[in-house]
């Protein structure tokens, strides 16, 4: 399975260490995250990852040469900020065609994707979603399910009540091409959270 690692944004929430390094560039516990999501994505069987890159670009760009798999890696230069779906979007054409993962590029996550994968084909959905319970809901978007499991709503970081165990967007999905290509337009700067699931819910 390809995978896809979100890495295009300016990690304005490091200050002044996200303006010399790439948010997926900085290092914790003695690697950086992109590396360690390069391991894990390797780890889930994933040979092939796409990253999207804008800020500071060139470093993730000089990353990706040196880097000597598994697995096989290819940057998608993004000149302007389109998003996280808009990155996801952008890059199809080297996706491929087949379903694929999506994975944020400050993402920390040890749990195997087996059974995601496995239930996004069982299903045929367009999209399946990794969620977790928590109670701190701020800055985080909270999913509501309906009793088979399918997204009833999606209230992207507010609106929620505090206090209140809620489940939260992991920022992992297995999407198809097909609801990609239906949902976000080409070239435009569009969001999974603040725009793709609620107007895919409505």
């Amino acid at each position: 399975m390809n995978a896809m690692i979100l890495a295009a944004g300016r990690g304005t929430r490091l200050g002044s260490v996200g303006l010399a390094t790439p948010k997926v560039l900085v290092t914790v516990a003695g690697e950086t995250l992109l590396e360690r999501q390069l391991r894990y994505l390797s780890a889930q069987g994933c040979d092939r990852v796409v990253v999207n890159a804008h800020h500071l670009a060139d470093q993730i760009e000089a990353f990706a040469a040196a880097h000597r798999g598994p697995p096989e890696i290819e940057i998608v230069k993004e000149d302007v900020l389109l998003g996280t779906a808009g990155g996801v979007r952008n890059a199809l054409a080297i996706i491929g065609s087949d379903p694929f993962l999506v994975l944020y590029g400050d993402v920390l996550i040890d749990e195997s994707l087996d059974y995601m994968v496995a239930s996004h084909a069982r299903t045929r959905a367009d999209a399946t979603l990794a969620l977790y319970t928590e109670t701190d809901t701020e800055g985080k978007g909270v999913v509501e399910l309906d009793e088979d499991g399918r997204v009833r709503s999606f209230v992207e970081k507010g609106g929620y009540r505090a206090g209140e165990a809620a489940l939260i967007n992991a920022g992992v999905y297995v999407l198809s091409r097909e609801f990609v290509e239906r949902t976000t337009p080409e070239r435009a700067e569009t969001d999974f959270g603040h725009d793709v699931w609620p107007a895919a819910i409505a």
